[in-house]
Order: C-alpha cells, then sequence, then structure tokens
C-alpha cells in the first residue's frame, strides 16, 4: 500500500506540475498573441504619411477614419474642434480616410494636395463648410474643388498632379484595408488610444479622452 501511495502521490504531482506548465505556457503564450495583434493595431491606427494635428508625443491620439464627402463627417467635424481646443497639447488627431462616396477619392487627392502646400486643415475645413455645393446626391459638383483651392491661395496645377499620384492612390488604397481591419464600416469612426469609441458624440468622445488621460 505503501509503495501505491508513493506511486499515486508521484503520478498526481507529474499531472499537477503538467498542468500548471501548461497553463504557464498558455497564458504566456496568449499575452504575445494579444501584444503582437496590439502591435499590429498599432501599425494599422496609425501610418508615418497619416495628416495629424498636436504633438506626436501627446498622452491621448484620436484616429479619424472620415470620408470629405460623408455629411455625418461633415456635421461632427466642429466637435472635434471643440475636444481638440479644450485638451490642447494633450492630443493629437490623426486623419485616415475611408471614401464610401464616389467623389471622395477625387476629395482626397485635393487635400493631400493643399497639405503639400501647407494647407490641410484649411482645405479640410473648407470642403466641409462648402460640401452642400459640390457633394448634393442628387447633383454633385466635384469641378468645384479647384475653385476652392484657388481661393485658399493654392497651386491648382500642383494639386492636380497629385489627384492622380500613384504613391497618393496607394496611401489611399492602405487606408481603406486598414480601416477594414479595423472593422470600420461608418464614418466617421474615431479610435482613442487605440479603443474604438462605440457612439457618436461630443460627450463620448470626450469622455474617451478624459478617460485615457486619467488612465494612460
Amino acid at each position: 500500500m505503501t509503495r501505491d501511495r508513493y506511486f499515486l502521490v508521484g503520478v498526481s504531482a507529474l499531472i499537477i506540475t503538467a498542468f500548471l506548465w501548461g497553463a504557464y505556457w498558455y497564458k504566456s503564450s496568449e499575452a504575445k498573441r494579444i501584444e503582437a495583434l496590439t502591435m499590429q493595431s498599432r501599425e494599422q491606427l496609425v501610418r508615418p504619411y497619416s495628416p495629424s494635428l498636436g504633438p506626436a508625443d501627446a498622452k491621448v491620439t484620436i484616429v479619424e477614419f472620415l470620408d470629405p464627402e460623408c455629411e455625418a463627417c461633415a456635421g461632427f467635424y466642429p466637435s472635434v474642434k471643440k475636444v481638440m481646443a479644450e485638451f490642447k497639447d494633450n492630443v493629437r488627431l490623426v486623419i485616415r480616410y475611408m471614401p464610401f462616396h464616389p467623389n471622395s477619392p477625387y476629395a482626397v487627392g485635393i487635400l493631400e494636395g493643399a497639405r503639400k502646400q501647407g494647407k490641410y486643415w484649411e482645405a479640410l475645413e473648407t470642403l466641409f463648410l462648402r460640401q452642400p455645393e459640390w457633394a448634393s446626391h442628387h447633383a454633385p459638383k466635384p469641378e468645384l474643388l479647384m475653385g476652392y483651392m484657388k481661393d485658399l491661395g493654392l497651386d491648382v496645377d500642383r494639386i492636380k498632379a497629385t489627384t492622380q499620384d500613384a504613391e497618393q492612390q496607394s496611401r489611399l488604397q492602405q487606408d481603406q484595408q486598414d480601416g477594414t481591419v479595423l472593422g470600420v464600416t461608418r464614418t466617421p469612426s474615431f479610435f482613442v488610444n487605440g479603443k474604438p469609441v462605440q457612439n457618436l458624440g461630443y460627450e463620448e468622445l470626450r469622455s474617451a479622452v478624459e478617460t485615457s488621460l486619467k488612465n494612460p
């Protein structure tokens, strides 16, 4: 009986050790998997070429997937500006494109052309403010966009070149791919420090930023 008892104790100890080792290995592997996914998500959220506003070392990064022809994006833009003004140097805004509307790729090219001339944010605001003129669902007039850029004092020939640039088109495709992987199905869509903001609203966005500042 004594030998049998020792044998059973030994077998039990081996089983427990194997179980604990297996649990440790699984936990370690899962942690590495999650870390890898997190790093991948960070890459998909912010690309080196993405337009951004605010300090690069800000405690909070807001990533917005937008569509220049989207009415909701234009309507919510003042709320984005309000949040940025309220939190100032603690927040960085990064823009990604998700062109769901037919004239959006062209509008994105114009925005990027304006960025090369140092007037990206002025161009974005102009496109949003004058959206009812050029982006009417019944009778869109994208040809008006170049006139808006000329009013901003920009070289429209340089902007035209950007709208046809292969690198710009590749970047737009990358934005679309990243947005799809991240589950973006509408615009605007926001991520605050990597976490999606589920409901669209000023208070929701502000609360997400405030929470991230308290728990970076």
